[in-house]
């Protein structure tokens, strides 16, 4: 499935040079548990579905009109998906592209194997079919699939969309956001 990206506007912060008890105060605002770990510089954001990691020099953004929440994106994707809006302070807006996505309908045997098709679990031989198999029981068992992000792993569950990112990468969306920041425009 394609979906379209709608240029809803964002505040984005990036992660260089800045007063780290303000920033780290600035994202605890978010209402999610952060830590930071001083020997990389790297700040946590506890996500319901994992951990995220906004690493030195990369950007947050804070998506108020979604789910109000900061999430953390590597600089050149940043760069590559959203615009300064002129005349503003720390106001971007997320720029028009098509991304591929698929929705993770049920914990069904077809629809689970869809979603780990998509992601590039593709079985070929029969030993393939048969660890595939095994994951997709462990899935079912545990009632998420997890994804590996650039941001950590985080789970994706029935209902929700796993989105291909510009860059290749994979990312959940709970349905809720999915339809306030994409369109479909083919099935």
């Amino acid at each position: 499935m394609l979906a379209e990206k709608r240029p809803i506007e964002v505040l984005a912060y990036r992660y260089f040079n800045v007063n780290l008890p303000e920033f780290l105060k600035l994202l605890e605002s978010g209402g999610e548990p952060i830590r930071y770990d001083e020997a990389t510089k790297t700040i946590y954001i506890q996500k319901e579905r994992g951990e995220v990691a906004l690493t030195y020099g990369n950007w947050v953004i804070h998506e108020v009109n979604t789910d109000g929440t900061f999430w953390a994106i590597e600089s050149d994707i940043f760069h590559k998906t959203y615009e300064y809006i002129q005349n503003t302070l720390y106001c971007y807006r997320k720029k028009i592209y098509t991304v591929e996505c698929v929705k993770f309908k049920s914990l069904s045997h077809k629809d689970v194997v869809e979603v780990l098709n998509f992601l590039g679990y593709h079985a070929k031989e029969v030993f393939d079919i048969l660890q595939r198999d095994d994951l997709v029981d462990e899935i079912k068992s545990k009632g998420y699939i997890s994804i590996i992000t650039l941001e950590g792993v985080e789970r994706l569950y029935v209902g929700e969309f796993v989105i291909k990112g510009v860059e290749g990468e994979f990312y959940p969306v709970k349905e809720e956001s999915f339809n306030k920041v994409y369109r479909i425009i083919e099935k």
